[in-house]
């Protein structure tokens, strides 16, 4: 009996750590009439005064080119736990750098995408097509950490989600 309960203890805590690790995205196209997406990205237990990067792709799988992904996102901002500004720096065209993060970052960008096809991103009134590297920015360091993807696409009630990503529940994958 001693040994279920350790087991259960064991998994929940596993759990709970999984949780507090757990990088979040948050997808929603008010604005896809003209071929933009709002993401939001959460990023819990940011060490202390080192600074945070967040890159976004330049190349994709499969692709024997150089992208820039980045060169399609814009108002980006970063935020603290407490939802005051963060600054930004850009030391390059798909990087951006947080000099003093702590605890919880939210960070806030619009991608434009108006090219469907395998490699980059595209948004309209009727369906959003997204490619991960076209889409997401990723913090540098952070590769292991477990991700969530919300759509938030109200007022499009013919609209469905169809993706690879396995659902979790409440519009999350």
């Amino acid at each position: 009996m001693k040994n279920y309960i350790l087991a259960a203890l064991l998994i929940g805590a596993t759990t709970s750590v999984k949780a507090q690790q757990e990088i979040s995205y948050e997808v929603s196209f008010a604005n896809a009439v003209h071929h933009e997406a709002e993401v939001n990205m959460t990023i819990p237990n940011v060490p202390a005064n080192v600074p945070l990067k967040v890159r976004f792709a330049r190349s994709s799988p499969g692709r024997y080119a150089t992208h820039e992904f980045g060169k399609n996102i814009y108002h980006l901002k970063a935020y603290d736990a407490n939802g005051k500004l963060l600054a930004i720096k850009q030391p390059a065209g798909d990087v951006f750098e947080i000099a003093k993060p702590s605890g919880k970052v939210k960070i806030t960008y619009t991608i434009f995408g108006n090219w469907i096809d395998g490699t980059y991103a595209g948004f309209d009134e009727a369906h959003a097509h997204m490619n991960i590297p076209a889409v997401f920015a990723f913090p540098v360091g952070m590769d292991k950490r477990p991700r969530t993807v919300k759509f938030s696409y109200a007022g499009k009630a013919d609209w469905k989600v169809a993706t690879q990503l396995k659902p979790i529940g409440n519009g999350v994958y």
